[in-house]
């Protein structure tokens, strides 16, 4: 469960990434630098065994100093980036200090061991006032992640060639191991409060996550035990809380760090109770912790507006339809007038003025049948519309609902379908947040499972993997599969690389059946086709294909699920 959207990273939570990065990356020699996106950067130091990465980022909502995997090449025009790597180039990194119970690190740097400090990188991790800050020897910033102009805070305004001033000091008691439990419980009830709030008022280096563990390692437990009053909670509950608060106290003393994802909160860097990878690094799992946190952020936000997108644009085509279909009605009396004319003028000695009228009604009648054939035109065009709007609703659909598939590929896959939306569908060209750095023709990484034999079955996640899997890199003995008469996900057995059997078959369908929009009936009818048999439909969405002949599969998508949930 998910107690919170995102944990922030707290003092506790500081204070054993910087020990560890201190026993790492210290001393280390400055080797790279490369900005992400405007309020992270990626940092490279160079031991003598290895290159390691670290990630600093003042983005307010979860502001971080975590170690990282090697990552890909970014921000080459970078600014930032780029002056780090000139003023820090050649320097070695000599110490990582971090004092109290303060959210500031200092990375100091100098040409080598035993020389005075020439650059120091000052990072504040503190909510919205986070920034990350490059000092010379004399405490003048050189460059820093965000200018604080005077308007912002008149407290504190810090630019380019300003002198350093430290953030004020923090209000509340020290915490220290030695005090006593009366001593500790006096203080905290000294203004009757809940619990979170008392405790936050009275000591340094509280944070809403520190709270729900020193009350308890069970989520519930904590969440009812910090929202009562001081003055409702029993003796022993007190003495329970103190005893882990004394424990929080002793680890943060002895430098005693590990990493649990299994507590009352996301992570928890103290206490008795060990990770199962007790051995992981605590830096390196919070960099992989906060990057699924910020990809999940990250993908609820395009998946919010292209699901908005996708509604308005099918209720405005239905609503398109719904026109030109009251319009057909309206003209639908275009052979009434045709019988009319003809009947005048088959009369024996029609009048001046009848001929007159007959020709009028065949002009009418006419102008109103080219009219139909027009109207008839754009009734096809909008219920095209509709059917490609609910393609990528099943698309959006489908991906939401696969829990165990990487973020990363989600991510890659549901910006790949906005991008289709946004150049077929809402025709916003160039207009996107969410603009991928991917060539026109790359994909995401496409889905596949292995069928009962080993033989490898391709799922299309959008338009361009169902054109990909299907007609780019399809082969002649591949059999693809898809739900007959409703949307759905292009279906690959790769039949070509292999003998197949009933099983594989079957599952290919039942993936196709999981896969479309008849997921939630007990059978769903498949059409099954050799590969060769299929050809792209011009003018059409990339994937849109007919077929020649084929043969009619039941598709079950229960038994699609369990399989494809085991792998």
């Amino acid at each position: 469960m998910n107690k919170v959207p995102i944990q922030l990273m707290d003092l506790t939570t500081l204070k054993a990434v910087v020990f560890e990065l201190s026993q790492d990356i210290v001393p280390s020699r400055f080797e790279n630098a490369q900005q992400t996106d405007s309020q992270t950067l990626q940092l490279g130091f160079r031991t003598l065994e290895k290159l390691t990465w670290i990630e600093i980022s003042w983005l307010a909502e979860s502001p971080r100093i975590v170690q990282i995997p090697p990552p890909k090449r970014h921000g080459e025009k970078s600014t930032l980036a780029k002056q780090l790597k000139h003023l820090l180039v050649n320097l070695a990194l000599l110490e990582i200090q971090q004092n109290g119970f303060e959210r500031i690190v200092r990375f100091r740097f100098s040409s080598r061991p035993g020389k005075e400090i020439e650059k120091e990188m000052v990072v504040e991790l503190m909510g919205r006032h986070s920034n990350i800050i490059l000092l010379d020897k004399s405490s003048k910033v050189i460059t820093l992640g965000k200018q604080i102009k005077e308007k912002h805070s008149r407290l504190r305004p810090i630019g380019t060639g300003d002198l350093y001033k430290a953030p004020p000091p923090l209000k509340g008691l020290v915490p220290k191991i030695s005090e006593s439990f009366d001593s500790w419980k006096e203080n905290i009830c000294l203004v009757p409060s809940t619990f979170k709030n008392s405790l936050k008022d009275t000591y340094q280096g509280i944070s809403p996550a520190l709270t729900l563990q020193i009350a308890s390692n069970n989520y519930n437990e904590a969440i009812n035990l910090i929202n009562q009053s001081v003055t409702s909670i029993e003796l022993k509950q007190w003495e329970a809380i103190y005893k882990r608060w004394k424990e929080w106290l002793s680890d943060i003393e002895n430098s005693n760090y590990t990493i649990n994802f299994n507590s009352s909160t996301d992570f928890v860097v103290w206490g008795k109770i060990k990770s199962k990878v007790e051995k992981t690094k605590i830096g390196l799992s919070l960099g992989i912790y906060y990057s699924n946190k910020i990809i999940d952020r990250e993908i609820t936000s395009i998946r919010e507006k292209l699901k908005h997108d996708l509604e308005k644009s099918k209720n405005d085509e239905i609503r398109k339809l719904e026109m030109q279909e009251l319009l057909i009605k309206n003209i639908s009396e275009y052979i009434t007038m045709q019988n009319k004319a003809n009947n005048i003028l088959t009369l024996q000695s029609p009048t001046k003025k009848q001929i007159i009228e007959s020709q009028s009604l065949f002009k009418e009648a006419k102008r109103k049948k080219r009219s139909r054939e027009s109207i008839l035109n754009r009734i096809i065009f909008h219920k095209k519309k509709i059917s490609e709007i609910e393609y990528c609703e099943l698309f959006l659909d489908s991906l939401m609902y696969e829990d165990n598939e990487a973020n990363k590929n989600k991510l890659d896959s549901i910006i790949e379908l906005k991008e289709e939306v946004d150049e077929y569908i809402c025709i916003k060209r160039n207009s996107s947040r969410f603009k991928s750095n991917r060539k026109k023709d790359q994909v995401a990484t496409i889905k596949e499972i292995q069928s009962p034999s080993g033989i490898k079955i391709q799922i299309g996640s959008n338009n361009r993997q169902n054109e990909l899997i299907s007609l780019r890199k399809g082969k002649k003995g591949d059999l693809w599969f898809h739900a007959q008469e409703t949307p759905g996900s292009h279906i690959v057995l790769k039949s070509s690389n292999g003998l197949i059997n009933e099983k594989d078959i079957q599952l290919a369908a039942d993936l196709a059946s999981f896969f479309s929009r008849g997921r939630g009936n007990k059978l769903t009818p498949i059409i099954m086709v050799p590969i060769e048999n299929l050809q792209r439909i011009s003018g059409s969405l990339p994937g849109t294909v007919s077929h020649r002949g084929g043969k009619v599969l039941w598709g079950k998508a229960e038994r699609a699920e369990k399989y494809f949930h085991q792998k």
